[in-house]
């Protein structure tokens, strides 16, 4: 039996500049209306004046191994796809409880004009090795997709960089 491949995505808080252009990529490349929004830049802060830092985060879908919006659901709606892992809906079977909203950590799933649950669905008809639309049109490559191998390889790259003090290239000269 074939081992199924996790996808997810990478996300690095020093690039983000808060431009939201993964915002509209996301809405814009997969048709979402008004209202819900599959991927969302916030601004975290932490400290009091005079010391507040504040970072920014891009937060989708994770497409969590274990799915707490999927067991959250009381009609069985949202499931794992066996061959990679991403996270799905069934717009047919859901009901609009809310009760995957109140169960993801992340904030992911979104209720449409339709009273129907929709999130992220990693761009299916984006194959493997293509970047995401969010990640594509992220001038500073904040983030990346891929499958967890690839994403936890970045991750170490990172680190080790970091370790031998390599500062990350400036924006405007990353390939």
């Amino acid at each position: 039996m074939e081992e199924m491949k996790q996808v997810g995505f990478y996300f690095d808080k020093k690039r983000c500049i808060k431009c939201h252009a993964c915002e509209v990529a996301c809405k814009s490349w997969n048709k979402v209306g008004i209202g819900p929004r599959w991927r969302t830049v916030v601004k975290v802060g932490s400290g009091k004046y005079p010391n507040v830092k504040q970072i920014n985060v891009s937060l989708a879908c994770m497409h969590c191994g274990t799915p707490p919006c999927r067991d959250a659901c009381p009609v069985r709606a949202i499931s794992k796809e066996a061959s990679d892992g991403r996270v799905v809906v069934d717009q047919a079977k859901c009901i609009g409880c809310g009760f995957c909203v109140w169960a993801c950590p992340f904030n992911a799933p979104q209720i449409g004009k339709d009273g129907k649950m929709s999130k992220c669905h990693f761009c299916p008809d984006r194959p493997l090795g293509l970047p995401r639309a969010c990640e594509e049109i992220c001038p500073t490559k904040a983030i990346r997709s891929g499958t967890m191998e690839e994403l936890n390889e970045q991750g170490r790259l990172q680190s080790a960089k970091k370790l031998i003090g390599e500062e990350a290239k400036p924006a405007s000269i990353i390939k």
